[in-house]
């Protein structure tokens, strides 16, 4: 989410906050310690979420790093924080951007070596995600999707942060819609399809109502297989952490 949407974000969680009877930065500090899929984060492009976890393989080995979408960042040695919560305040910085790809919406975070043991791969609330990763050859029309992330109003509450779900629409391999619940501040978090055996599928990019026309309300995205197949290309290879 860009430095642009805040305000516009602002008045949707003053809505939310209203009605619920919260105050922003609910979220307990102590929960947001850990590095994991589905945490929130705050940089310069505002407030997202942070998705899977990542090794570094050939001149990358080594390295650990986290993902989110392109949009959420601004720039490759950019200082990214943990935050507790959308709209609420950062933690500590735990990484710096180090790969930007704008056409696919999609970014790393190297995670600083000395948290590298705060890390955990296991999305946020759900600690059997991931087991893999899900591709075309896996993953069905009609799977049941798993969200995790902290969107503006649902992240007051970890049951809307972690218990979200939804129908995989369509998946090229390279770009899926979902269809369920997101808002912004849950952009670049993680997607998982539960139905294929607890498998990481793929990262929050847009928040869309309408699919061809029709009245539907969900995400869209880059899937995973696609994403590797990118970065690779570009000489940037890293693997899914597993659980």
């Amino acid at each position: 989410m860009k430095q642009w949407a805040r305000r516009a974000v602002a008045l949707v969680a003053a809505s939310a906050f209203a009605a619920l009877g919260a105050a922003p930065g609910a979220v307990n500090a102590q929960e947001a310690v850990t590095i994991q899929p589905g945490v929130s984060i705050e940089s310069d492009g505002g407030y997202c979420t942070l998705n899977w976890i990542y090794d570094g393989e050939d001149a990358l080995a080594g390295s650990v790093y986290g993902g989110t979408a392109a949009h959420c960042v601004t720039s490759v040695g950019e200082r990214i924080s943990l935050a507790t919560g959308s709209l609420g305040d950062p933690i500590q910085e735990f990484g710096t951007v180090a790969y930007i790809d704008d056409n696919l919406d999609y970014a790393f975070i190297e995670i600083d070596a000395a948290l590298h043991d705060a890390v955990d791969p296991a999305m946020k609330g759900h600690p059997a995600i991931p087991t893999g990763v899900s591709t075309t050859e896996t993953a069905n029309v009609g799977d049941t999707m798993q969200f995790s992330g902290n969107g503006v109003g649902f992240h007051l509450l970890s049951l809307t942060r972690e218990e979200r779900t939804g129908i995989l629409h369509s998946n090229d391999g390279t770009q899926h819609y979902v269809i369920g619940a997101v808002s912004p501040g849950d952009s670049g978090g993680p997607v998982a399809d539960v139905t294929d055996g607890n498998k990481a599928f793929g990262i929050v990019n847009t928040v869309g109502v309408g699919i061809n026309g029709l009245p539907y309300a969900g995400e869209g995205g880059v899937s995973l297989e696609g994403m590797f197949a990118d970065a690779a290309e570009a000489g940037f290879t890293v693997r899914l952490r597993t659980v």
